[in-house]
């Protein structure tokens, strides 16, 4: 039986490999609380003096926002986007011209622009917004002002609150993304910053101005206008976190025929009313193949999360062991299936483990008299095989090394499922706490959920149907309830 890794790989696009399967066994009972939502934040506070100059410098970009759908304004502490006017299904709520988004040809402009040309696109603009931060004059002034000192992401928050993710995914991904940023600041300070202190003066290129910039790149940025492409796009990026219907960012051209300029248009999903909140859901995925990033993701990369809707989530990285005496036919049949010997499954309270994953895992757990399916004869059917039973020796390798594992790590968390629910009755609504505490109840409940089924798997292993029972049905040897089918030659007399 092969040991599970429970871990998470940190990776910026906070993308996974599984795929969704049906309906989870539900988690075991507990309490149920309700719990309060809204809330104004101290740290927010400074989007009431910030909106009167946000709006003039919007003006100033090109949008009279008297003849748009929306207009900029203070909700609950935060900057929105308000709609002014109703709007219907499938109209554009707002549309803003490339000439008004920060782009690379923004930096590109500018004195760093040659210095910072073969960077990474986010790590130009993050550095640009560096450069404008530090001239009072500087053209992007009146968007830079409206952008949070210290955006709430998890990167920013203190120790104590830290402490609150102690055992979770997120902390692992913040200490992850802290590590891997410190790396990269360390690595242009020697390489650029030090030899041309003229054009980054070390008082405005330090760490933690560093860190305040890459994460303001990272938490306004959507698609379409991402990687290669990312631009930050004032007004656009006012759209606020939630998991319901509410708009989208598309792009359009935004000229005449032959013009290539574009526009970004958020789209109404859904029809709005004078004065309701515009709302995108930043987790959705991109396309049906693409898996809802985790309440942890969004969190980690954009400091929010949708309080009324949370759903917690775990990612499961599995490997197959390089002292596998098998890893080269394993490899080989996950490499003519489109997979690799590392996969990640994102796994939810609510939903089955994937076929794919118990796939994986009978893959990785295949041995002994079963390894018959690595032969060259099986090779092209051999991961078809995979995604039913095997073996009964088989299957309880893969329900133990799972069940394990689901207890190790609930194990890790410092408080348990009960503990949690009762923090969040007393927990400030929107604050950090509350977010901490319904991540680490998401994770726990989801790894409770995985746990039940497996157990349950378990109880019943006897009753599985495995690979040479579907064989001899195949050959009709055997019918629907498991009988054989020639006995009745012999009391017939045919044989």
């Amino acid at each position: 039986m092969q040991s599970l890794l429970f871990r998470v790989s940190v990776a910026c696009d906070g993308s996974s490999s599984a795929n969704r399967g049906g309906l989870c066994s539900p988690c075991r009972q507990h309490a149920v609380v309700e719990v309060r939502r809204s809330c104004r934040c101290a740290a927010q506070a400074q989007a009431v003096e910030t909106l009167p100059p946000l709006s003039a410098w919007i003006e100033q970009r090109g949008l009279p926002l008297r003849k748009l759908h929306v207009r900029p304004e203070e909700v609950e502490g935060e900057l929105s986007l308000v709609v002014s006017q109703p709007t219907k299904k499938g109209q554009p709520l707002v549309a803003v011209p490339s000439s008004a988004w920060l782009t690379q040809q923004d930096v590109r402009t500018s004195s760093i622009g040659p210095l910072v040309k073969d960077l990474d696109a986010w790590l130009q603009i993050a550095l640009f917004l560096l450069h404008e931060r530090s001239q009072p004059d500087a053209a992007w002034q009146g968007f830079l002002d409206s952008i949070p000192a210290q955006p709430d992401v998890p990167l920013f928050w203190s120790e104590e609150e830290l402490a609150q993710l102690e055992g979770t995914q997120l902390l692992s991904s913040v200490q992850g993304y802290r590590q891997f940023f410190e790396a990269k600041f360390a690595e242009l300070e020697e390489q650029l910053f030090m030899p041309h202190p003229d054009v980054f003066p070390p008082e405005v290129y330090a760490l933690d101005g560093f860190l305040w910039a890459v994460a303001t790149v990272r938490s306004r940025v959507h698609s379409p206008l991402d990687g290669e492409d990312v631009a930050l796009v004032p007004l656009a990026d006012l759209v606020r976190h939630r998991k319901v219907e509410g708009a989208k960012w598309v792009l359009q051209l935004a000229g005449g025929l032959f013009s290539k300029a574009q526009a970004l248009v958020v789209e109404a999903e859904r029809d709005y009313a004078e004065g309701e909140v515009v709302t995108m859901d930043y987790g959705a995925p991109l396309t049906e193949a693409d898996e809802r990033k985790l309440d942890s993701q969004v969190l980690l990369d954009y400091g929010v999360l949708d309080t009324n809707g949370a759903q917690g989530g775990f990612v499961l990285s599995l490997e197959l062991p390089e002292d596998d005496k098998y890893y080269d036919d394993k490899a080989d049949i996950l490499e003519l299936n489109g997979l690799s010997e590392a996969a990640s499954f994102v796994l939810r309270p609510n939903e089955e483990p994937s076929e794919q994953l118990l796939g994986f895992l009978r893959l990785i757990n295949l041995s002994g008299q079963d390894c018959f399916l690595l032969e060259p004869l099986f090779r092209n059917e051999a991961w078809g095989h995979m995604l039913a039973p095997m073996s009964e020796a088989n299957e309880r390798s893969v329900y133990v090394s799972m069940m394990e594992g689901c207890r190790a790590a609930l194990q890790g968390y410092s408080t348990t499922i009960d503990d949690d629910l009762r923090a969040l009755r007393d927990a400030p609504p929107g604050s950090r706490l509350e977010k901490a505490i319904l991540v680490r109840l998401g994770e726990k409940q989801t790894l409770d959920a995985v746990l039940g089924f497996f157990e349950e798997r378990f109880d019943r292993i006897a009753s599985l149907e495995f690979y040479q029972e579907r064989r001899l049905k195949r050959l009709g040897l055997l019918d629907d309830d498991g009988r054989t089918t020639y006995d009745s030659f012999f009391s017939d007399g045919i044989a």
